[in-house]
Order: C-alpha cells, then structure tokens, then sequence
C-alpha cells in the first residue's frame, strides 16, 4: 500500500505540474456544454422573405400583412426596392440573403373577390435541406391562418412551391460542401501549426533566430510551400465530393478557386500564429484541432442555423472563418452565384490572413529578440 500511495502521489503531482491538461478536463466540458446548449438547436428564428406583390389589392395586402405580422418572417418589399424584382430577388436568393420569394399575381385580388381560382408562386431556397422545410412549414402556417379569414377561399387558393438549388431537399447536397470548408481549414491550419513548433522541439529555432533572414521573410517563406500543398488537398477533397457523392458544381471554378486561396491563407495564417505560440508539436496540434473544429462546426452554419443562435453567439460567428466560406462554397457550388455576391466575405477573410499573419511575425520577433 505504500507503494501504492508513492505511485498515487507521484501522479497527482504530474497532473499539478500539467495545467493545460487541468484546463481541458475541467473547462472544456463546460466551454462545449455551452456551446451545445445555445447553439444546438435547428428552430429558424428568421426567415428573410422576398415579396413581389403584382397585385397590390387590399386581399394581397392582407396576405403580406400575415407575413410581415409572424414573428418568423422578415419581409422584404422587392417591387418598391427594385425595377426588376423578380431577377433581383433571385441574385438575393444565390447571394443568400433572401430565403424564399413570394410572387402574387397581379389578378390575384381580383380573381379572389370574384370566386375564380388563383395562385401564388413561392420560391424557397434548397441549399440548406433543413432551413427549407422549416419554411414550407411555416409558410403553410401563414397560408392556412390568412385563409381562415376567408369563406370557402381554401378551394380557390393554389399556393405553387418551387425548390431552388436543391429540388429533391437532399442534405448531402447542404453538409457535403459544408465538410470540405471544415477539413481545407483543419488541414491548412494543421500542416503550418507545426512548422515552427517541430524547430523549438529539435532546437535548430536558434540557428532560425541567428539567420540574417528578417522575421517577415521567415514567416512568409515557412507558409508559402504548404499553400500549393493545401490547394492540392483542398481540390482533391472537391473532386472526391463531387464524382463520389455526386454533388452539383453549378458555378465557375475560377470563382471557387479564388475564394479558396483566401480561405486557406487564412487557414495557414492561423496555423502559424499557433506555432509561433506553441512551445511543441503537441500542444500545437492540440490548440489547432480545438480553436478550427469546434467553432467551425458549431458556429459557423456548418450544421445549425445562425438565426436560431443568440446574439452573443452570432457575434462570435463573425470571427470564424468557415462562416464566411460556408456561405461562398455553397452558393457557388450548389446555386451558382458569381464573384459578385461574395465580396463582403472575401474582404473579411482577407481582413483575417492580414492580422493573423501580422500577429504571427510580431510574436516571432519578440522571441527572436528575448533569444539575443
């Protein structure tokens, strides 16, 4: 038993010695239940509706008035916004800013008041399967109250649903695109995350620190060869997405391609920045796989929708990079949006690679001169 106990003492004190270790038993759970808790959760909070009211009758008015009165629904006037409402909604619906249009005739009134058949169009965006029937089933909801206030107007309303981007609502087609934004950002990150840490392990960083190479070259020279090596990996992973799971590629490469550079740099910059903060491998790897999976796949719109998180979740999305490349690789490979709808994403994950990349040589060079 004495033994034993030096065993048990010398243990306890090996755990003491390991607060990294300490830190990821005790605060992890809690950090993760966190997480789950507020973020886990596929209610639609916001639905952003597209109307193009051809009608303009006081029956189509009191149809909008269902929508825009649903605390689900915020609704967009497109007809007053746009000489062309209907090719702009849809350039909305590929950017992703709009989730649905609704089209209402302009003899819909009329016909209504008349006892005559009518319809109206709606165009709901199927690139996220799961976001889709949310809001077939919330706008069956507003249809079937606004009909209530009608006689016999259920036999006269046809309600024409039409399925963008994904018409068979498959969710492969939604989380297949979303995986190869999570893993082009894990193996980007991964592969520069080591580079320095692997020369502070073996000690050949102080042969780096006495080089007559300034900082910035170092630091760039190290995560320019793993950019071809993660463009490679990136393409590899797209052609296995698209020929094995047969996913549509409705956009242009090029477009995709450039996006992807950005978002690996980024990827790659980060990576760096870990390494030049890690004092070994492990603990590089280890940072990495916890600071890139676990808000990529919760806080990015990976699986969950960022409406239905709250507003101190939904600010923290905006410092993940996948949030911004979620949005890209999906309206480029599944709707076939252009350079243009992307713009505001691009800027940010360049905003991204140019602070990481700068914090990475500033943390560089203030080891390089404590080693002086």
């Amino acid at each position: 038993m004495k033994r034993i106990k030096a065993v048990i003492l010398k243990e306890f004190a090996h755990i003491l010695r390991d607060p990294t270790s300490l830190a990821i038993v005790f605060i992890m759970p809690i950090f993760m239940m966190l997480i789950y808790g507020y973020a886990m959760s596929f209610d639609l909070e916001r639905v952003e509706t597209g109307v193009i009211d051809y009608s303009r009758g006081e029956i189509s008015g009191k149809l909008i008035k269902k929508f825009a009165n649903n605390h689900y629904f915020a609704v967009r006037d497109l007809r007053a916004e746009y000489s062309d409402p209907l090719r702009q909604g849809e350039s909305l619906l590929k950017s992703g800013e709009l989730k649905e249009i609704i089209i209402i005739p302009a003899d819909f009134s009329k016909k209504l008041r008349e006892g005559r058949q009518t319809e109206i169009g709606i165009i709901i965006d199927g690139s996220d399967s799961n976001v889709a029937n949310l809001v077939y089933q919330y706008n069956e909801l507003v249809v079937l109250d606004f009909i209530s206030d009608f006689r016999d107007i259920k036999k006269m309303l046809k309600i024409n649903t039409t399925i963008h981007f994904n018409p068979e609502i498959k969710s492969s087609f939604f989380f297949i695109p979303g995986l190869v934004a999570l893993l082009m950002l894990m193996i980007s990150a991964l592969l520069t995350s080591l580079s320095i840490a692997r020369e502070k392990e073996s000690g050949s960083i102080d042969l780096i620190f006495i080089s007559p190479l300034k900082s910035p070259e170092i630091i760039i020279g190290k995560t320019i060869p793993y950019i071809l090596v993660s463009l490679v990996s990136g393409g590899l992973i797209l052609f296995f997405a698209r020929f094995w799971f047969g996913i549509p590629i409705k956009g242009d490469l090029l477009v995709l391609f450039f996006f992807s550079l950005i978002y690996i740099i980024t990827g790659l910059s980060f990576g760096i920045l870990v390494s030049t903060a890690a004092p070994n491998q492990k603990v590089a790897m280890l940072a990495t796989l916890l600071a890139t999976l676990l808000p990529s796949i919760m806080l990015s719109g990976f699986i969950f929708p960022l409406d239905s998180m709250g507003p101190v979740l939904q600010g923290i999305s905006h410092i993940v990079p996948a949030t911004y490349f979620l949005r890209i690789i999906r309206g480029v490979v599944l709707k076939g949006a252009e350079l243009k709808h992307f713009l505001t994403e691009g800027a940010a994950m360049v905003i991204f690679s140019v602070v990481l990349l700068a914090l990475a040589m500033a943390k560089f060079t203030r080891d390089r001169k404590r080693s002086k």
